[in-house]
């Protein structure tokens, strides 16, 4: 039942790319019959997207998704070249601090935009590494703008995760939730103390970081207030900590607002046709698909459109889009394709990662943009 929903074996049609297939290397990398150096092996499982979109349709509730993040850290465990071993010494500390410092991610943000202006990117090759990030990347790259939590974190009505991406691509979105949240009369802080979900790392098994980095946001985030995540990959992760009452505490900006009288504030009454791009981690972990879109149903004005769904995953995968661009963007054309056949005005979408990847393969057509970024929009002056 898996195979059709896999995106992988839906452009390869080979088995060791299908869920089974994957599967059946595990067992074999498990029980040492299959060597983690091996090159071949590596490759099926280094290319799974990590959509788990066969996780959702599997009759035995198989975890696959669990079980990829476990396969892929005894590859990681067992790097399969001396080049590997080097550039997880000399870069793995700085990733490690990056995660958890604003401030390096904002230089690192700085050399980006940096790059993008000087043109660095177009005398890079698009075959390599750095060309192809810088080049896939630019269109959504924004600096962090200043932000302004409405209260105190013990007198909040919510804690805002910011997530990792803020000072690249998502700083605006979460000036955009401030400001609409203060306009809705919520109040919001933004704790100190929190760093990355920890999604990155727990996906590419390196799951000790993604441990390490799930304990400073339990203790950053201690206490009863709802967790807003503003991307739905955060929002999977974070549900995903094992931690006694968390999962009930985390949620999404629309999942938030669908439990506010929306009809009774001010909006924008000039109509939009809008149409809603469910990412992987919406609809086959947190599922939340009908909130979003019932949400925004609510909204005068707004009209969302009926979507022809495409292949389940857009190509995004995390860092998928950078490293397997001729899976990634097949797969993402596909997804624009799809979206924008109803002639919407507007994209939403409410994953960064997804965002990114759609916006570089965009030739024209309608802006994608965050829940976060159409709601303030829609707010009316005033309020």
């Amino acid at each position: 039942m898996c195979l059709p929903h896999c995106p992988t074996y839906g452009v390869q049609r080979v088995e060791g790319d299908s869920p089974r297939g994957r599967i059946t290397l595990m067992q074999g990398l498990a029980q040492g019959r299959l060597e983690p150096e091996n090159a071949r092996l590596r490759a099926h499982l280094e290319g799974c997207l990590g959509c788990r979109s066969c996780e959702a349709v599997c009759p035995a509730g198989v975890r696959f998704g669990e079980l990829m993040d476990h396969g892929r850290h005894v590859l990681h465990t067992h790097p399969a070249s001396r080049w590997e071993r080097t550039g997880e010494l000399l870069f793995g500390p700085l990733r490690r601090a990056a995660l958890r410092r604003r401030g390096l991610r904002r230089g690192g943000a700085l050399i980006a935009r940096l790059a993008r202006g000087s043109g660095l990117a177009r005398l890079l090759p698009p075959s390599w590494l750095p060309g192809r990030m810088l080049r896939h990347v630019a269109p959504s790259l924004h600096r962090l703008p200043a932000l302004k939590p409405s209260a105190a974190p013990a007198a909040a009505d919510v804690w805002v995760f910011t997530g990792c991406m803020d000072a690249f691509f998502t700083g605006p979105d979460l000036r955009d939730a401030l400001e609409l949240l203060d306009g809705l009369g919520v109040r919001v802080a933004i704790p100190r103390g929190q760093v990355c979900c920890g999604a990155i790392d727990q996906h590419l098994g390196r799951l000790s970081d993604a441990e390490d980095l799930r304990m400073s946001n339990l203790r950053a985030f201690a206490g009863d207030q709802p967790v807003l995540a503003l991307d739905s990959g955060c929002e999977a992760q974070l549900r995903e900590y094992p931690a006694e009452g968390w999962q009930g505490r985390v949620t999404s900006l629309t999942g938030f607002l669908a439990g506010l009288p929306v009809e009774g504030f001010r909006w924008r009454t000039d109509p939009v046709r809008v149409v809603v791009h469910l990412p992987c981690t919406l609809r086959n972990v947190t599922r939340e698909t009908d909130g979003i879109r019932g949400l925004l149903q609510r909204l005068p004005g707004v009209e969302v459109m009926t979507l022809a769904p495409p292949r389940n995953c857009c190509g995004a995968g995390g860092t998928a889009m950078l490293t397997q661009p001729a899976m990634a963007d097949p797969l993402g054309r596909e997804t624009l394709e799809a979206l924008q056949l109803s002639e919407p005005d507007v994209i939403i979408s409410p994953n960064v990662g997804c965002s990114v990847h759609l916006r570089a393969l965009q030739t024209g057509g309608p802006r994608i943009v965050s829940p976060a970024r159409f709601l303030r929009e829609r707010l009316a002056p005033g309020r």
